[in-house]
């Protein structure tokens, strides 16, 4: 009966020591945004296998890739001018609200970069 809880107990000490070091490989060599039960969750070669080296041999460097990239980062920061334009802490937002150019700054801004996208059902916004 004592053999058997120590081989259980060793086993667990085993899997704890192993997931310690999966999370400091995937540290190391990984992807720094996964959760730690999901490396833990992984075999070694997985842990392994994601790392600066095969992320880039792996990269998807399609035209459609590029496209779809470069897109979101032009949204990115036609999302920025928006964000700066409805800031509060800016004094020029401040000063044309107070003044009453609020509409005439919005229109600048949708001239600029284009009209807000709508908000999708169930997301934020």
């Amino acid at each position: 009966m004592k053999v058997g809880l120590s081989a259980g107990a060793m086993y667990e000490q085993d899997q704890y020591i192993q997931g310690s070091f999966k999370v400091v490989a995937n540290a190391a060599l990984g992807n720094p945004y996964a959760e730690e039960k999901d490396i833990i969750a992984k075999d070694w070669g997985e842990v392994l296998s994601d790392n600066p080296i095969t992320q880039i041999r792996d990269a998807d460097y399609s035209r459609e890739s590029y496209d779809r990239a470069t897109e979101n980062g032009s949204e990115a920061w036609k999302s920025a001018v928006r964000d700066l334009n409805s800031s509060d802490i800016l004094l020029s937002n401040q000063l044309a609200d107070a003044v009453g150019l609020r509409d005439e700054m919005d229109a600048v801004v949708e001239g600029t970069v284009g009209p807000a996208p709508e908000a999708q059902p169930g997301g934020e916004g």
